[in-house]
């Protein structure tokens, strides 16, 4: 299972420390997920799925630090420009880029789930009626390296 992905592509800078961030490339985990979604700079690495969350850290009169995180109520859209000066080619194309990326995780979460036969709480009393192998395969092995292809055009200009 392979996507078209060059190893990783410059995302945006970061508004609040001046750092470029880089998004890696999709990859196939542990022979039944897919990685995606991981951003970082030299000095953090987060995932584009927590993109509603913006940590705050306070260093503390004892010389620890706090770390609070606030949940905010944005889309994806929003939360990005607000937090990104963003790839250009991520700006000018960043509805289709949010569609792709949220389509992106419910399907490798219906494949998660599709896979195990649940949400993986406790044993689902229904799990094999949920269980869909055939799906799972379908989802990793064509859809989602589909929609990483045509973010990665997003990227290259395609």
């Amino acid at each position: 299972m392979k996507s078209n992905w060059i190893k990783k592509v410059f995302f945006g800078t970061n508004k609040e420390t001046g750092e470029r961030v880089w998004l890696d490339a999709p990859s196939w985990s542990c022979g039944w997920y897919w990685g995606f979604g991981y951003l970082g700079s030299k000095n953090c690495h987060y995932h584009l799925s927590n993109y509603r969350c913006k940590e705050h850290v306070f260093k503390l009169e004892d010389g620890s630090y706090k770390v609070l995180t606030e949940q905010r109520n944005k889309s994806i859209y929003d939360c990005l420009l607000e937090d990104y000066d963003l790839n250009p080619r991520i700006k000018d194309n960043l509805w289709k880029f949010c569609e792709l990326v949220g389509t992106c995780y419910s399907l490798k979460e219906t494949a998660e789930v599709l896979g195990r036969g649940g949400s993986h709480y406790t044993t689902n009393p229904c799990q094999e009626v949920i269980k869909n192998e055939e799906e799972v395969e379908r989802i990793n092995k064509e859809v989602l390296p589909s929609l990483f292809n045509e973010l990665h055009k997003i990227f290259v200009g395609e």
